[in-house]
C-alpha cells in the first residue's frame, strides 16, 4: 500500500441503530491513478477524541495486503464527515 499519512479516503461503512459506526472497507487512488480497495479484517481498537469541529473518531485497523497483514490507523472527522487514513503501524 503506497499510502502516505492524513491521506483523504473513501470508506465504506455501517451504522448500528445506535449511532455505533463500523468501517468495512475503504478505497484511494494510488499514484498510477488506479483506485486500490482495501478491506477491514479487523478492528483493534476504537478511540475518541474531542479535538477539532465536532471531534473524531480513531480506528486501528487490521487487512490482509498480498498476504502481508498490515496495521493501520484511519480517522472519522465527526464535523465534517471526513474519513482520512492516518498511517501504517510498525
Amino acid at each position: 500500500m503506497e499510502l502516505s499519512a492524513n491521506y483523504p479516503i473513501q470508506m465504506f461503512s455501517v451504522t448500528s441503530t445506535l449511532g455505533e459506526i463500523t468501517p468495512l472497507r475503504f478505497r484511494y487512488e494510488n499514484t498510477g491513478h488506479e483506485v486500490i480497495t482495501v478491506n477491514v479484517d479487523e478492528i483493534h481498537a476504537k478511540k475518541e477524541m474531542t479535538i477539532g469541529k465536532g471531534g473524531s473518531i480513531i480506528f486501528t485497523c487490521a487487512s490482509s495486503i498480498d498476504e502481508f497483514k498490515m496495521l493501520y490507523q484511519v480517522r472519522y472527522e465527526i464535523g465534517s464527515h471526513k474519513w482520512i487514513f492516518m498511517g501504517k503501524i510498525s
